[in-house]
């Protein structure tokens, strides 16, 4: 009777899986294995980057306790910095994952220290993009190079502050522009009561239109208008805030001009005016489209029901001034990259 042959077949298989396997193991222990080396940055700074030279090129900026560092290179694309941090007793030690392009950025900073400082004194944006680049680097500080998170309470996690204003300005502006169209409008429902509707007189034989008379609450009235414009203006401020403390999706480049951005906010200024001013006349000739046929207020003397309307009249012409900031900005970055292709095309 002849033997099977499944079960020799069988463990034969497993045996070459169990091989691959630990072929696969042993290979990745070796390149796990390898020893770092030292990345030299610059001779400015050598292989070790120290407490004054971190100061002097604008390096390592938001790690607490910061004594000294190294780049560290291993089999892969990406490259480590390994921190000293100096503590009471004994040093520890975090590591930042650090990409090629973060690398060559820190090489430029060492290389352009005097550049940098001058742009960063004198461009406030070129400050913001610099905070941008060390906070995507320093926000996940790392226990090794395996990439095991670092104890917070122990590795004295960077204390991180956001990378950028431009959000909470913008988002707060809409959230005030908002709220102070939706707090006129609720404070001309429930704070102002119509006394007299608008009707027709006849004098010396013509029909004359007369207003319709109003009174208000001014309680009332500032309560309903002042906070929802408070409550547009706080939802608006969390959320630029929220978006502030990412790093930034479009950064400024070193020949980034601003001319284009200075000259579209000029050119905005009139314009933004004049659009305010129909917008508050708009809000408070029609209470906000309660009475679009004209009205008096009998107990407002001193005006204050038209605060609602001017501050959306301001809020808009903030709005397109900075519609056009924004354009100009985009236009000036534009040019600014270009003019980088240019340079980095051959044979220039």
């Amino acid at each position: 009777m002849p033997m099977s042959t499944t079960k020799p077949t069988t463990m034969k298989n497993n045996s070459r899986r169990s091989i691959a396997a630990l072929s696969g193991a042993m290979l990745a222990t070796l390149s796990l294995a390898q020893e770092p080396t030292l990345v030299r940055l610059r001779d400015a700074v050598g292989d070790t980057i120290d407490a004054a030279e971190r100061d002097s090129f604008r390096l390592f900026p938001n790690t607490a306790g910061f004594s000294h560092a190294v780049i560290l290179a291993i089999p892969g694309p990406e490259f480590f910095a390994e921190v000293t941090l100096a503590g009471a007793d004994t040093a520890r030690h975090i590591y930042f994952r650090i990409m090629p392009s973060q690398l060559e950025r820190i090489r430029f900073l060492i290389d352009n220290r005097e550049y940098m400082a001058g742009q960063v004194t004198s461009d406030p944006n070129a400050e913001l993009t610099l905070a941008s680049f060390w906070k995507a680097i320093e926000n996940q500080p790392l226990r090794n190079i395996a990439g095991e998170p670092a104890d917070v309470a122990t590795a004295a996690r960077p204390q991180l502050q956001s990378a950028t204003t431009e959000n909470r300005y913008n988002w707060t502006l809409h959230g005030t522009t908002l709220g102070s169209c939706a707090g006129g409008c609720l404070a001309s429902w429930v704070g102002i009561k119509m006394v007299e509707p608008g009707h027709y007189e006849d004098c010396f034989g013509m029909s004359m239109p007369v207003p319709a008379t109003y009174s208000v609450n001014q309680p009332v009235f500032c309560a309903a208008a002042c906070g929802i414009t408070a409550l547009g203006s706080t939802a608006g401020y969390l959320m630029g805030d929220k978006l502030d403390r990412r790093p930034l999706p479009s950064q400024p480049l070193p020949n980034e001009g601003t001319g284009w951005r200075n000259g579209c906010v000029g050119a905005c200024l009139v314009p933004a005016l004049a659009l305010g001013f129909v917008a508050a006349a708009a809000a408070q000739g029609t209470l906000y489209g309660r009475e679009p046929s004209g009205y008096n207020i009998e107990n407002d003397p001193n005006g204050l029901s038209t605060i609602p309307a001017v501050l959306t009249g301001l809020c808009v012409s903030v709005e397109v001034v900075t519609i056009g900031y924004h354009i100009g900005r985009a236009i000036d970055r534009g040019n600014a990259e270009k003019a980088a292709a240019n340079l980095r095309a051959p044979g220039r």
